[in-house]
């Protein structure tokens, strides 16, 4: 079975929860794409390099789920996003739990990096279906849309996770949204 990150659900209402990951460390790549979609399957490509042997030891490291795709400026909930021309998307693997930024091997491919995630709450939205760009983005606002009912405050931009291999049929497949929040207010639940 693959690994996926742990978490606690602390709240769920209806397809959206808030999650606490704990801390993780990510191997990722800046790339150049139209959409998520088409920066998704740049990223994977040279990540799955990196996981499959294309680093200095030559080690292969064990693949994890989902793989992640982000935009790295904060784009606001109320505008609608569209994409022309290209953008820069950062794709991302959790490396296994097992793993250290000491014990990683180091990538032979220079664009390949590793951030070390603090453990954080995150909002997420769970979606079957491809990664389409009005899907993503449909699922964007309503999330946004909840944080703001529940008077959460963001950090940073949306997340788009896939957790399955492109061959699953797209009703099969399981995808989320996820934008990181500051601790829940005080108050009701």
């Amino acid at each position: 079975m693959t690994e996926t990150p742990k978490y606690s659900v602390t709240r769920k209402e209806n397809d959206i929860e808030i999650r606490q990951y704990p801390g993780m460390i990510q191997a990722e790549v800046r790339i150049e794409g139209r959409n998520y979609k088409s920066a998704a399957e740049k990223g994977f490509s040279l990540l799955a390099g990196y996981i499959f042997g294309n680093n200095i030891a030559r080690q292969s490291i064990e693949m994890t789920t989902p793989v992640q795709a982000s935009r790295p400026e904060k784009i606001a909930m109320t505008t609608p996003v569209t994409i022309t021309g290209t953008a820069e998307f950062t794709v991302a693997f959790i490396m296994p739990a097992e793993y250290t930024l000491e014990t990683l091997p180091q990538p032979k491919d220079s664009r390949v990096h590793f951030t070390q995630l603090p453990a954080r709450s995150m909002a997420a939205i769970r979606f079957s279906g491809y990664f389409h760009q009005e899907t993503i983005q449909k699922n964007q606002q309503r999330l946004g849309q909840w944080i703001e009912t529940q008077g959460l405050e963001t950090v940073g931009d949306y997340v788009v996770a896939g957790y399955n291999p492109p061959w699953v049929p797209g009703f099969l497949a399981r995808n989320e949204v996820l934008i990181e929040v500051k601790t829940e207010p005080q108050g009701d639940r």
